[in-house]
């Protein structure tokens, strides 16, 4: 009967400590899951911040003294602004000759992702890693993921777009070739977080042309840009009338200013 009455107690104590630890289990993976579930909400609208944010400096590029502004609401970490980062360097070539008609900073945007399960380095938001294109405006672009530091961030920076197209003039048929850059680097250096607003204003458009009457025929020219030491090219047809090559070039620069909005 003793041997009874000791052992009641102890298969007690150890039946609550089992339900103890598998309350306390269920406990901390439901905690984890929520926190999962947090940090994959924070991280899906942090990417959308981003997006808006190269909305808003589409709808206001290539129009002078256009602004708005735009709300980031604490999702992410730090925003960064680095006006003086992102170099590009623009080359034309018809294959004997060369010339560097663009070597500056053109700026870039970056901002921390909170910590989420994906796998998404090097994905692409916006864009393509190619560094020219000559496709749509809204193909300038480049917002991608990149391991900077120990930070999963959202980086956006810009590309030059180049096409060409052939009109009548009183010397003969010209190739106009038209090269277009935008240009963050007269931004503010901004280092943010939290909950802030950024003004993006399009000062104005700047550039030059430049025209070239070329003896021979020529079949095509080739552009080259190299951003931050990756480069890329694109060829662009010429037609040539008789022995005689028209080239009207023409370098555009769009100059925005991202700039913290206080109060």
């Amino acid at each position: 009967m003793k041997s009874k009455g000791l052992t009641t107690p102890v298969s007690s104590i150890l039946l609550i400590s089992s339900f103890t630890i598998i309350i306390l289990a269920t406990y901390n993976i439901a905690v984890s899951a929520v926190n999962i579930r947090s940090y994959r909400l924070n991280y899906a609208a942090a990417k959308h911040e981003m997006l808006a944010l190269e909305d808003a400096i589409h709808s206001v590029s290539w129009s002078p003294k256009s602004s708005i502004i735009i709300k980031f609401h604490g999702y992410g970490g730090e925003f960064e602004v680095n006006p003086d980062g992102r170099r590009l360097i623009i080359n034309v070539s018809d294959g004997s000759t060369s010339a560097i008609i663009f070597n500056s900073t053109i700026g870039y945007v970056e901002y921390e992702l909170p910590a989420a399960d994906r796998g998404e380095v090097g994905w692409y938001l916006r864009g393509s890693s190619e560094p020219i294109v000559n496709q749509s405006f809204r193909e300038a672009a480049q917002m991608y993921i990149r391991v900077n530091g120990n930070e999963q961030k959202i980086y956006l920076g810009y590309r030059p777009l180049v096409f060409s197209y052939t009109e009548d003039s009183d010397e003969g048929m010209v190739n106009v070739i038209r090269i277009l850059v935008t240009n963050l680097n007269s931004s503010e250096n901004i280092l943010s977080s939290g909950s802030f607003q950024v003004r993006i204003r399009c000062l104005n458009i700047t550039g030059w042309t430049r025209r070239y009457s070329i003896n021979g025929s020529l079949s095509s020219i080739n552009v080259k840009a190299i951003v931050d030491g990756n480069a890329g090219s694109v060829i662009l047809p010429l037609l040539s009338e008789g022995d005689l090559t028209l080239i009207r070039l023409e370098l555009l620069i769009c100059n925005l200013k991202i700039e913290k909005v206080i109060g």
